[in-house]
């Protein structure tokens, strides 16, 4: 007889542990002795790809997933089932209150909490950011605690790396012979360097945030503080002339130029500019050609691509990222030329209305790369207004989504599939109890034939599972349900017929019917007795239009066979269901040598077999 697997199903390298793990050894006991609500936790973190662990009972005996085990390094996998104590006595100073709390049932959440741990053999500084949340028993009691982690002690180290990066760059913007200046996302100014502070005579407190347009002239004030909004709301580059304020009063024209920039992962982070006396347009020509260079510079190495339109629509400045892309130049109204034609449409008529009604453009379209490939692009843009409203430019800016977009879609994909799956499952569940406990005489049965009708489903998933749900092997199907009635000689079954593929609905069909017969089988018929033996052959048979399966299940060598006065859900399901699910004839006789079962179904096309 073939053994059933032993809980927990699955899980990996620590479902494996589990299984073979000395539980004897261990304060939790042997998995068959734990409450439901244990053994359901467990099986929630064995399923996950996130670090999880839980520490259950009075010495809070550990039990966790692969995820988790890289945290561990060398502890694992001694720490399987040890007390939580003493796998983290290093750092349990530090995290007992947190435990402590989860106990008396509140629940914590901590970001990158630091902890010096020794896991390879030395000490070493991480971060971690968790929750720790109680852990119930099957009567509703506190009995242990549930944690999900996550290491954070990369970013933790390079966040630090890039705050020096910072500091050193003040030090050197500090020493720069221009005015420079940072904002954050939001537009509030968090750095001016010393060159703002000495031109204008404004300190600190007065100029950060919005302050520096207040060492601008009265009448440039609210222009250049709307002009600056508008940009910093398109994310795209800023210029304006405006006349500054010097310390000894006097206003000077000048320029201020910025660029946005974006993170690693192309979050928005803010502006970097400079501000240029221009009151002697011979001595800052240079500085303005060094600055129109550093803003192409800028713009090209910006992952997004950069735009600029009139107030009529049409592009007049795209970032040569642009080209680099579709091959084109996107002036004017040529950018449409690399819209997909299902997108371009809406692409017109989204941006017609914006620029008529001066609302900010936002839209997710495909577009032609060079290779002739299209990808999904994020493109949005905002309007610079003059005092009147009026439109006078447009900033905006275009960013490859497109690995955003396909895991949206496969996401969306996947939770339909499962959807559809666990409704399939629950449904044959529900007809076979419904099946099963129909006669209500006999509770016991009733539960043994259920439960041994579970498993045969369980195996039918398997197989399925294996092949990724797009279909079964015949013959596995066949091997998988008549394994555990293969005798110690692993002959009392003969089995013939080529390879036949199989739609998951048939699969499990013809698994369950497969499992009746056996049953019947080992109750009534040939399997009963010792020289009981199973013929099992299969053929398929050209015909037009596609193919036809013909199944023949023989027994021989059993007991004399008589026909019963009823059918039970055993011929029912045969006869009934399995016809039903394959589309064909089924018919179960009762010859007095042994039951003879005759299977006869089209088979799907060839190219409708796998999904």
């Amino acid at each position: 007889m073939i053994e059933e697997i032993a809980f927990p199903r699955g899980g990996g390298e620590m479902g494996e542990r589990m299984r073979r793990h000395n539980w004897m050894l261990s304060p939790l006991g042997p998995p068959a002795c734990w409450p439901q609500s244990l053994k359901s936790t467990v099986t929630l973190i064995l399923a996950s790809r996130f670090p999880m662990f839980v520490a259950w009972g009075s010495n809070l005996g550990f039990l966790y997933n692969d995820a988790y085990a890289q945290i561990l390094g060398e502890k694992h996998p001694r720490a399987l089932g040890q007390p939580f104590h003493e796998i983290w006595a290093e750092i349990w100073p530090d995290i007992v209150p947190f435990i402590e709390a989860a106990l008396r049932g509140d629940a914590s959440w901590v970001e990158n909490l630091p902890l010096t741990i020794n896991r390879r053999g030395q000490d070493e500084e991480t971060f971690f950011t968790f929750s720790y949340s109680p852990a119930f028993d099957d009567e509703g009691q506190i009995v242990g605690m549930f944690c999900t982690c996550t290491e954070t002690t990369r970013q933790v180290l390079a966040e630090r790396s890039l705050k020096a990066g910072a500091d050193l760059f003040r030090t050197m913007a500090d020493d720069a012979p221009g005015m420079i200046w940072i904002t954050d996302p939001s537009g509030y100014c968090t750095y001016l360097n010393r060159r703002w502070y000495e031109f204008t005579g404004q300190v600190e407190e007065e100029a950060l945030g919005l302050g520096w347009t207040k060492a601008t002239h009265p009448d440039d004030e609210e222009r250049a503080a709307a002009e600056f909004m508008a940009a910093n709301a398109a994310r795209a580059p800023f210029y304006i002339e405006y006349r500054l304020r010097r310390a000894d009063g006097v206003y000077r024209l000048a320029i201020d130029r910025a660029e946005p920039r974006f993170g690693p992962d192309g979050e928005y982070l803010g502006y970097i500019g400079s501000v240029f006396d221009i009151g002697d347009r011979e001595e800052v020509e240079e500085a303005l050609r060094e600055s129109e260079a550093n803003y192409r510079y800028a713009a090209e190495l910006n992952p997004q691509t950069a735009w600029t339109a009139a107030a009529n629509g049409q592009l007049d400045r795209v970032a040569e990222r642009w080209r680099e892309w579709t091959g084109g130049s996107g002036l004017g109204a040529s950018w449409g030329e690399a819209i997909h034609p299902d997108d371009l449409q809406r692409s017109i008529d989204v941006w017609t209305g914006s620029v008529t009604m001066g609302e900010p453009y936002d839209i997710e379209h495909r577009v032609r790369m060079v290779s002739g490939e299209y990808r999904w692009m994020h493109s949005r843009a905002y309007p610079r207004l003059d005092e009147q409203g009026r439109i006078l430019r447009w900033y905006g800016s275009t960013e490859d989504v497109h690995e955003r977009k396909l895991g949206e879609e496969h996401l969306h994909l996947l939770i339909n599939e499962l959807n559809h799956r666990v409704k399939n499952s629950l449904a044959t569940v529900q007809a076979i109890a419904s099946q099963t406990f129909r006669n209500p005489e006999n509770f016991e049965r009733s539960k043994q034939d259920f439960s041994a009708r579970l498993v045969s489903l369980a195996r039918a998933h398997d197989v399925l599972t294996d092949a990724n749900w797009v279909g079964a092997s015949l013959r596995e199907v066949i091997n998988r349900t008549v394994g555990p009635h293969l005798g110690e000689a692993g002959n009392r079954f003969e089995l013939d017929g080529p390879d036949v593929m199989l739609k998951p609905k048939a699969a499990l069909a013809m698994s369950m019917a497969l499992h009746e017969l056996c049953t019947n089988a080992v109750k009534y018929g040939s399997l009963s007795v010792d020289g009981g033996r199973v013929g099992i052959a299969w053929r398929t048979q050209p015909v037009q239009g596609g193919e036809r399966l013909r199944l023949v299940w023989t027994e021989r060598g059993g007991p004399p066979v008589a026909k019963p006065s009823r059918k039970g859900f055993g011929s029912r399901l045969i006869e009934r269901g399995l016809a039903a699910e394959l589309g064909g004839d089924v018919e179960i006789a009762f010859d007095p040598r042994g039951v003879i079962c005759t299977i006869d179904a089209p088979l799907p096309a060839p190219d409708e077999r796998l999904p």
